[in-house]
């Protein structure tokens, strides 16, 4: 019950503070874009942009969020309820990833196409791994230039191979052990149904591992609130 709580004020504070607004002018950007370019070509822009926009916007709009809770002392009052650091960390992830799949598929079917079963899986698994990357930075940084920074190297890790792997420059299937190609493959090559369940034990175990050392984190942002440690 806490944890639905947290995730409902979570998306409440995502509409307040304008992050819906900014995916909603995404939308029309992207959709009038498709509209003008080939199918077969619009198709694989927009996975591409499935991948790159709905689910990596998480990993910069999540720090801003954060970041503007710190400017807020919104922490202080979460430090001292009784919600713990996983439920804290998970209803992020949750809030991002509800708009990332929200706005993946409004892209897929406001230009006339749709994400199969498998697309669907690698947008969530990808939203939930790019977020939780996002939160991850920004316990540890305090400004949103020093967020930028400090957020390009993981931006960069998880998207670059998968971007790489989506224009078949990657023919390894041993590629499918890195979390963006995982989550690419899923978009990209819906028939390899071996592949694809590979893909998903990746991302699974990735999330997981992420989740962990994300939590470790924000558990220590909270004890280090005031300035100093509790």
């Amino acid at each position: 019950m806490k944890l639905r709580s947290l995730v409902k004020s979570d998306l409440f504070f995502l509409a307040r503070y304008g992050i819906f607004l900014v995916y909603a002018v995404f939308i029309v950007v992207y959709l009038i874009t498709l509209h003008y370019i080939p199918w077969q070509t619009g198709t694989f822009v927009m996975k591409l942009l499935v991948f790159s926009d709905p689910a990596a916007m998480g990993l910069f709009f999540m720090g801003a969020v954060v970041l503007l809770e710190k400017s807020q002392r919104v922490n202080c009052s979460l430090a001292v309820s009784p919600a713990t650091t996983a439920q804290y960390t998970l209803s992020k992830s949750i809030a991002f990833l509800i708009s990332g799949l929200a706005v993946g598929l409004i892209i897929a079917f406001g230009s006339g196409r749709y994400l199969t079963f498998w697309a669907i899986i690698g947008l969530a698994g990808g939203s939930l791994l790019f977020s939780m990357g996002g939160l991850f930075v920004a316990t540890k940084t305090q400004s949103l230039n020093q967020f930028i920074i400090c957020s390009l190297p993981v931006e960069i890790f998880i998207s670059a191979p998968g971007f790489i792997f989506a224009f078949n420059k990657l023919s390894s299937p041993l590629w499918i052990i890195h979390p963006g190609v995982a989550s690419v493959n899923l978009l990209f090559k819906e028939s390899d149904v071996s592949a694809n369940v590979f893909s998903i034990i990746s991302l699974v175990i990735w999330n997981v591992i992420v989740f962990a050392v994300t939590r470790v984190a924000v558990s220590k942002m909270f004890k280090q609130l005031g300035g100093g440690s509790l």
